[in-house]
């Protein structure tokens, strides 16, 4: 019986420690979940190449009319900057 009250002892404790480990991390240092982008293309464009670097995306991709550069923020899933280059 003893034995019984010591694992649902040790259940509880450890989820008090869980819950108290979760409420000190701070929401903007952790990651965000299900953040998406979406990127459309034009007809005919095609990505050259993708890249990560400080927690954004860097695409290069080349269209009829240019090349360009996209960067969008894998946090959030946004847009951030877009650099077009004439043909």
């Amino acid at each position: 019986m003893l034995a019984l009250l010591g694992v649902i002892w040790g259940f509880v404790r450890q989820s008090q420690v869980l819950m108290a480990g979760r409420a000190g991390s701070s929401p903007a240092a952790a990651p965000a979940q299900g953040a998406a982008a979406t990127v459309t293309l034009a007809p005919g464009a095609r990505i050259v190449s993708a890249s990560t670097d400080a927690g954004k995306l860097v695409l290069h991709v080349q269209t009829k009319d240019g090349a360009e550069v996209e960067i969008i923020d894998l946090a959030t899933g946004r847009l951030v900057s877009q650099v077009k280059t004439a043909p």
